[in-house]
């Protein structure tokens, strides 16, 4: 046991004015400390989330967790807000349940010293209807994601077969005549630095025309 002597050893705190204060600058400190560390910044892709959860835009959520391994509901804007606060901001139940399904903290402060929840505009009463709504929608945000994967892989596929579709009619068509090796080669260096990705149709159709007119100026030139 600690004695009386022992306890007078202790320096007694007084909560002043003066010590509230230095608490309150301490706190700013800390959230500073920690907006360095996690970079609060903008973005483009903070711009993203926020314009779609502001406006209820699920799949694009969905698509944004697929394509950035959810990274993004991880980022925080200048103002130390991210995902997290903008799903209570504008009451988006299905945004709220993604970002739980994602282990978004909710324990954060913004550079304020506000909470997720702290930003939400209604009563407590409504809160509690949106945790409600949201935990209940939880359960079904892994067959979504799987789903949309799925979606956008049919999509990608019947994309890439419109695309052999549209580059057949020219497969058997003679488009190096007049050229020889080195401007073939310089040919091709140019489509590749152009674009990594496959061309659109009207991409493909404007590069034929234009080695056909320029093997065709040549041969006229002959």
């Amino acid at each position: 046991a600690v004695s009386t002597d022992e306890w007078s050893l202790v320096p007694k705190v007084s909560f002043t004015r003066r010590s509230c204060g230095l608490m309150r600058g301490l706190l700013v400190i800390a959230l500073l400390g920690l907006c360095a560390a996690v970079e609060w910044k903008d973005s483009p892709m903070l711009s993203d989330t926020w314009r779609a959860v502001s406006t209820d835009d699920f799949d694009t959520l969905l698509a944004l967790t697929v394509s950035s391994s959810a990274s993004f509901v991880q980022q925080r804007a200048a103002d130390g807000r991210g995902a997290m606060w903008w799903a209570y901001e504008y009451r988006n139940p299905a945004a709220l349940a993604l970002f739980k399904h994602l282990s978004v903290s909710e324990e954060e402060r913004d550079a304020v010293g506000l909470l997720p929840s702290d930003v939400y505009p209604d009563s407590a009463e409504e809160l509690q209807e949106l945790l409600a709504d949201a935990d209940e929608r939880v359960a079904g945000i892994p067959a979504m994601l799987s789903q949309f994967v799925i979606t956008l892989e049919q999509m990608r596929k019947e994309q890439a077969e419109r695309f052999d579709e549209d580059l057949a009619p020219f497969e058997d068509a003679d488009l190096d005549a007049g050229l020889d090796d080195e401007e073939l080669d310089d040919e091709l260096e140019e489509e590749e630095e152009e674009d990594s990705g496959p061309p659109a149709p009207e991409d493909i159709a404007a590069r034929i025309a234009a080695l056909k007119a320029k093997a065709q100026k040549m041969k006229d030139e002959m």
